[in-house]
């Protein structure tokens, strides 16, 4: 007979296969590349143990470097970047880092427990929500963070 839950690392999977954390602040991060950029996520648990935050960020792109060929690029990607957070969907914040990549953060609630298959679902639903953006970045010529040179 199996037991109620199982321990696996940072996380207690029910008879059902159902994932919550095995403690609070135990939670795990990780990383899933999507076209070219890597979205960080972690999860935190509400305090009501019902209810976890999935908190994103991903680095979006880069505005290229003045130097050299990328100078056209610059400035298209400079006159992108401050209408972008204006056209981004409610919830969503986007920053302009010192090393000028821009950094989309946002949160998603989920339920606790949740299964592999929802944590993947929810995932993938924001990667595809997101899509459309990385699309018109990369149209004015945005570094990607993961090839930028």
């Amino acid at each position: 007979m199996l037991p109620p839950e199982l321990s696996l690392g940072p996380f207690k999977i029910d008879r059902a296969g159902m994932l919550s954390p095995a403690t609070p602040e135990s939670f795990p991060r990780f990383g899933v590349r999507w076209r070219g950029r890597v979205l960080h996520t972690g999860m935190r648990q509400c305090h009501d143990h019902a209810r976890g935050i999935l908190e994103l960020s991903i680095r979006i792109g880069r505005v290229p470097s003045s130097t050299g060929l990328g100078a056209e690029q610059r400035r298209a990607a400079l006159a992108l970047a401050p209408l972008l957070p204006s056209l981004l969907p409610d919830g969503w914040a986007l920053q302009l880092l010192p090393d000028h990549a821009l950094l989309l953060q946002t949160s998603l609630a989920i339920a606790l427990p949740v299964s592999a298959q929802g944590l993947v679902t929810e995932l993938t639903s924001f990667l595809l929500q997101l899509t459309p953006y990385l699309d018109e970045l990369d149209a004015v010529g945005l570094c990607h963070p993961l090839t930028q040179h």
